[in-house]
């Protein structure tokens, strides 16, 4: 059905790999500049959901505190762009409701 593609085998020797030592690299290596109009979120403190679009999903909107400011704010789902903060907060909001839905069937 699907013609063979073609294929290249590598072979590399032990002198030809590289060990990349992170002691080595310069201390500022990580550190990313920030352009123009860029903020860097430092940690999410909470959601809200608002109202729904007309395809039914939710809109969520997440309190922002950002890096180098004394004052959060409120910023939609959409206008972030910090996948790994924002997948660990919802992860661990996902934990609190358990624990709580475990409470009230103890107190029950």
């Amino acid at each position: 059905m699907f013609p063979d593609r073609p294929t290249v085998t590598l072979t590399a020797g032990n002198e030809d790999r590289l060990d990349f030592d992170e002691a080595l690299l310069p201390e500022d290596s990580w550190d990313q500049e920030l352009e123009e109009g860029e903020y860097e979120v430092e940690s999410i403190g909470d959601m809200r959901t608002g109202r729904r679009t007309r395809y039914g999903r939710t809109l969520r909107e997440f309190q922002v505190c950002w890096r180098g400011y004394d004052d959060p704010t409120w910023v939609d789902e959409a206008g972030l762009n910090c996948g790994a903060l924002l997948h660990e907060f919802l992860q661990d909001r996902a934990k609190q409701s358990r624990f709580q839905v475990m409470q009230s069937h103890e107190e029950a």
